[in-house]
């Protein structure tokens, strides 16, 4: 029986925690700091790097994991990394799944607390899917398909990659929870998880096919220029998959005002921009990560305070997130 139950009048919390990248280990100071000042959670929204660090709280381990990240290299991550030839990326994430399994205890989504979900993107229809139940090693690995560099994975019918390239901070699939108090962190170093020129490119690109008419007369053209269909059934070229990445980024970019960003406190950690080795960073974002949990617990808790005060509300035991 989680808190929330012990004492039906708190109210619930959930976070929506961003995609990361390399400022993952922001996480694990975070999610460490607020479980030592007694900061309660009930639920986890995530995508990208979040999800990996999700998946690990979840499965108890994060003291564990913190030792891998925190001393995370060129040699040890290559080994994490497997090559492909071609299968709509130029790496896999089979090796990191498993070694994420290590830390999950191969438990499924039903079987945690807090209660989680995980973003992901259905290459092939352009809809976000929030997973909700599974394995939640394999689900995480999901979340961290970036499109163009790892290859789309298979969940049932579906053609998966990277949630964060339609959702910036996830408090949209946070909501599907029966969640009082929502929390947003929004450790996006970016707007896309592609870059302003990649994006510009890609534009420039899709204007000059519609200009001259390259769709119309792709038959006359096929020599030229890259083919764009995307055969999802056997193996999707690198090209389309990076390309069809690219359009869906540029319409969710188009439509973002749209997008729910509406919570009860977001949070926005300043970190500084600079060009060292990607691996040297770690360690500075997992103290980022502490003081910003020290910074905020207290607010949150006040939160929790005022909202007990006036709604009280008891937590059933639902998974309410979409799922396929």
């Amino acid at each position: 029986m989680n808190e929330a139950r012990k004492n039906k009048y708190r109210p619930t919390v959930g976070l929506a925690l961003s995609g990361s990248g390399n400022r993952s280990t922001f996480y694990i100071g975070f999610l460490e700091k607020l479980k030592e000042l007694d900061v309660p959670i009930d639920y986890i929204s995530a995508c990208s790097g979040g999800s990996l660090i999700a998946a690990v709280y979840a499965g108890g381990k994060l003291e564990e994991f913190k030792a891998l990240a925190l001393t995370l290299n060129n040699e040890s991550f290559r080994k994490l990394i497997g090559k492909r030839a071609s299968k709509g990326g130029l790496y896999s994430l089979d090796a990191m799944e498993d070694e994420l399994r290590k830390f999950t205890n191969g438990l499924n989504f039903e079987e945690v607390r807090p209660l989680m979900s995980f973003v992901t993107v259905d290459i092939e229809s352009g809809e976000q899917v929030d997973l909700c139940m599974g394995d939640i090693a394999r689900a995480a690995r999901v979340s961290c398909t970036l499109p163009g560099i790892f290859e789309p994975v298979k969940w049932g019918s579906r053609t998966l990659v990277d949630g964060g390239l339609l959702s910036l901070v996830p408090i949209s699939s946070l909501k599907k929870f029966p969640v009082d108090i929502v929390i947003g962190i929004n450790m996006r170093g970016t707007k896309h998880i592609f870059t302003e020129g990649q994006i510009t490119l890609r534009k420039f690109y899709n204007l000059f096919k519609k200009l001259f008419f390259i769709d119309e007369m792709g038959a006359l053209f096929s020599g030229f220029w890259a083919k764009e269909d995307i055969d999802f059934e056997n193996n999707p070229g690198l090209l389309s998959v990076l390309g069809k990445s690219m359009d869906l980024a540029i319409k969710a970019d188009k439509q973002a005002v749209a997008q729910d960003l509406t919570c009860d406190l977001m949070i926005t950690p300043n970190v500084p921009k600079t060009k060292k080795d990607i691996f040297s960073k770690f360690q500075p974002y997992y103290e980022l990560g502490r003081q910003t949990a020290a910074e905020y617990a207290p607010k949150i808790k006040e939160l929790i305070r005022q909202k007990a005060a006036g709604v009280p509300a008891e937590v059933p035991e639902i998974s309410a997130a979409k799922t396929i």
